[in-house]
């Protein structure tokens, strides 16, 4: 049942977002230092549990989506879906991982090609290592990443929709172990972690988000825009970019920014896809579907046992932790625009296009910056080994090779934008529920608090250049959060047996 309103939930969870990013403000060093040391101690002991756990959580999904439970839907039988397929697409692409395509899609596979055990690093002859650099790239940010998003989606949803709680990461715990005296205690701090989590998650990628949008204004005009007040700017114009469709109802605000950023994101692929060196491209693309597939249970057993493992705590490890620290408030946001959809086509749609579009963009904009290092001058490559701290102007470098970059320039400059402002309206809509008690029509004045919170952290942290250490925090926190994300799934598994069987859905 639905709970009574009170504001508990909002104070604590955003006193504790404030205590964490006061911390990276006065000393950002001993944050990161700390974070990072608890963090690398967990991957040590735990690597084997994480780089199993997308896995199990595939393995599950995919049982109840071919299993008799796939019919259920989302809701009432007769429940239609509120949102178009596309809309429903483009909203949960962009609201789980678009800002990421810009930031990492050239980035992250040239880094694997550089660095990985499976790279030039470990051995490797370019050739094999460019393929298995895509399939490292594609493990981090597909099938996987995507498993954790649908699984914490589908419970989230499952929960809200046919037993009427509120959407919150919580609720299933409560109410799947409302027989317990524990499950109170447990769903409440599960919410307050989560609400802080996804607040400080979402102020990094947004402080990220700003110096990638000034690089690319940089590469445009030629002109060398030193100092924090472009940065400010720059900033200041996303804050009204994403507060401003937050406010608006959901089938308005947030449905135009998903469509249009999808649109815009096909159009930059497409024209690089076009000029670039299309027939590798479609070996590069056909080559990492199927590394998809059938690497998927070899990458993710993985631990390099006899290998010094930095780069696997780096990247692998800690980008699974990244995407549960994520799956707080994608999960409730994903399961506030999916009703109406069975369980079989909500798992195979949020799993599956999204994965099969990744193999797109990363075979195409990380197989353009592999090649250039095979066949090319090795700019991307060079500037990627020789700025290890700044990657992200790699996904630019590709777009200045091309033509017209004066007009591609801009229209990337605007897709990172409308992506930073859905990631960033996603999470404050979602906080809001999260904070209202899970209240799916929250008011708006407390969506635009988070929006504020994101904006202060955001631009503290591009003042002080502090974005590790909020990184670090997202990540340490999704650490204890993934614990409480196995309790709601034996929840669900409890709750949708109990509820087939007795036939309530």
């Amino acid at each position: 049942m639905l709970k009574k309103k009170d504001n508990t939930l909002f104070y604590t969870s955003l006193g504790l977002t404030l205590i964490f990013a006061i911390w990276g403000l006065i000393d950002p060093k001993s944050l990161t230092t700390n974070l990072w040391a608890w963090v690398y101690d967990f991957h040590k002991t735990f690597n084997w549990f994480t780089i199993f756990l997308p896995l199990s959580f595939l393995i599950i999904l995919l049982g109840i989506a071919f299993s008799k439970y796939g019919e259920v839907k989302l809701g009432p039988k007769n429940s239609k879906p509120e949102f178009s397929t596309f809309s429903w697409i483009a909203m949960l692409f962009t609201a789980g991982i678009g800002v990421g395509l810009v930031n990492f899609g050239v980035a992250e596979p040239v880094v694997h090609y550089l660095y990985s055990p499976k790279g030039l690093a470990g051995g490797y002859n370019n050739i094999e290592a460019g393929k298995q650099a895509l399939s490292l790239a594609l493990y981090n940010w597909g099938i996987p990443a995507w498993s954790i998003y649908a699984m914490s989606g589908l419970v989230v949803g499952y929960f809200s929709y046919h037993r009427n709680t509120n959407y919150l990461p919580g609720s299933p715990i409560e109410e799947g172990f409302s027989d317990k005296k524990w499950s109170k205690k447990v769903g409440l701090f599960t919410n307050i972690l989560a609400t802080s989590a996804a607040a400080l998650t979402v102020a990094a990628s947004i402080g990220l988000g700003v110096f990638q949008v000034k690089n690319a204004v940089e590469a445009i005009t030629g002109l060398s825009l030193s100092g924090s007040g472009m940065a400010i700017g720059i900033l200041l114009v996303l804050f009204v970019g994403y507060t401003l469709p937050a406010i608006l109802p959901l089938g308005k605000g947030m449905k135009f920014l998903g469509d249009f950023n999808i649109i815009v994101a096909l159009g930059i692929l497409l024209f690089t896809f076009i000029l670039g060196p299309t027939r590798f491209f479609m070996e590069m693309i056909l080559s990492t579907l199927g590394r998809t597939l059938t690497d998927l249970i070899t990458v993710g057993t993985s631990t390099y046992i006899f290998q010094e493992k930095a780069w696997f705590n780096d990247w692998t490890l800690t980008t699974m932790i990244w995407w549960i620290s994520w799956t707080p408030f994608t999960g409730v946001f994903i399961a506030r625009i999916s009703k109406g959809r069975t369980l079989r086509e909500f798992i195979l749609g949020t799993i599956g296009i999204p994965t099969f579009f990744l193999v797109i963009w990363f075979s195409v904009f990380g197989g353009y910056g592999i090649l250039n290092d095979i066949l090319g001058n090795k700019a991307i490559s060079s500037y990627i080994i020789n700025n290890p701290n700044d990657v992200y102007l790699s996904f630019i470098m590709v777009l200045q090779s091309l033509p017209i970059f004066k007009i591609t320039g801009v229209l990337f400059v605007i897709l990172i934008f409308v992506f930073l402002s859905t990631s960033a309206t996603s999470s404050a809509i979602a906080l809001s529920m999260m904070s209202n008690n899970g209240s799916e029509n929250a008011p708006k004045t407390r969506t635009i608090i988070w929006c504020i919170v994101m904006g202060i952290i955001a631009s503290a942290n591009v003042l002080t250049g502090t974005l590790n250490g909020v990184r670090a925090i997202a990540v340490f926190l999704g650490l204890p959060y993934l614990f409480f994300l196995i309790l709601q799934i034996s929840a669900f598994i409890r709750a949708i047996r109990h509820d087939v069987n007795s036939r309530r859905v």
